[in-house]
């Protein structure tokens, strides 16, 4: 698997045909869909029961650049994630054979950053890097992180210093303005206060996580 991004590299610079969006401004649309579940039965295809683990999330990513200096495009990037998630402990087997878990744990969030972007291109392929200069993040499923006044229901607040996105892609030309853009992107970032007040005891929350995007971008201007 870590081979995966060099041979998809590969595949995009070898594509043939024409030369990626042309104009100074790109206009970037994409989407995501992810889906994650983790069970225990007594046999494969046995009595259906609660899972342990189970995630869905569906996001959107819009870029908007504009080519400043040679292969370098400086620009904005919103992205939004929506998604549900739970997690709880298996005990045992009812009679049926179906598991039986508890302490569960979970609910709904949505994300939304936005922020500056950093784009730099070769032929085909391109790197970005974001920064999450506005995060914020409702998550019911994390009432276990109160802040210092005891709130367990605003919406977290990324960290002023971590909060980065690093996309890793390149684009399959469909006319001399547009284009299928296909990028793997990482984000890392903190969470230190929650409805505006600091976590409790000074703790941060910190998530990471690597999502493949599909979507097109769009060339314009002189």
């Amino acid at each position: 698997m870590r081979q995966l991004p060099y041979f998809f590299c590969a595949f995009l610079w070898l594509w043939p045909g024409m030369s990626a969006a042309q104009g100074p401004w790109r206009l970037d649309a994409g989407v995501t869909a992810s889906r994650f579940e983790q069970q225990v039965k007594t046999e494969v295809g046995g009595a259906r029961g609660e899972r342990l683990v189970e995630n869905s999330e569906l996001g959107l990513l819009h870029m908007l650049t504009y080519d400043v200096w040679g292969p370098l495009s400086l620009g904005v990037f919103q992205q939004l994630d929506a998604g549900s998630r739970s997690a709880s402990r298996f005990t045992a087997f009812a009679p049926d054979g179906a598991p039986q878990v508890e302490g569960e744990i979970g609910g709904s969030y949505l994300e939304m950053w936005l922020g500056p972007l950093l784009r730099a291109r070769w032929k085909r392929l391109f790197i970005e890097l974001g920064y999450g200069a506005l995060g914020r993040r409702h998550d019911t499923a994390r009432r276990d992180l109160a802040t210092d006044a005891g709130d367990t229901s605003g919406a977290f607040r990324t960290h002023p210093t971590i909060a980065w996105m690093i996309g890793l892609g390149g684009t399959v030309p469909v006319t001399e303005a547009l284009s299928v853009a296909l990028r793997v992107e990482y984000r890392v970032r903190y969470y230190d206060r929650r409805g505006g007040h600091p976590l409790a005891e000074d703790a941060v929350h910190g998530t990471q996580n690597l999502t493949p995007f599909l979507g097109l971008a769009y060339g314009f201007g002189d």
